[in-house]
């Protein structure tokens, strides 16, 4: 009885070892054919010419011909912009201010 499980040992692990590795290989493809099919449901609204005008009037602001285009942002927008400036803003443009002086001296020098 001994013999037979040192026999049989190292098989039945690589038994199970395959197994969990094809329970994980189906699980993969499972995931892969879910994303395929979503993106197959993006390229078809790709074919709808109306689906195309919106998408460039939505990202790139695209307008047709006669019409007008606005932009408005509300308050909350302002500031988030406001805010994104300052902080890209760095504290080493200190020469631009010397040269803007400068610039401004020699103009009002006579």
């Amino acid at each position: 009885m001994v013999a037979i499980t040192v026999l049989l040992a190292p098989s039945v692990r690589t038994y199970l070892q395959q197994r969990s590795d094809i329970a994980a290989a189906k699980a993969e493809i499972a995931e892969a054919e879910a994303t395929q099919a979503e993106l197959e449901v993006q390229l078809g609204r790709w074919e709808d010419p109306a689906y195309i005008k919106q998408q460039a009037r939505d990202r790139i602001f695209l307008v047709m011909p006669g019409e007008k285009r606005y932009l408005v942002k509300g308050d909350n927008g302002v500031e988030e912009a406001e805010q994104l400036a300052a902080e890209e803003e760095s504290d080493d443009l200190q020469w631009v201010d010397s040269l803007w002086d400068s610039v401004k001296k020699s103009a009002t020098a006579q």
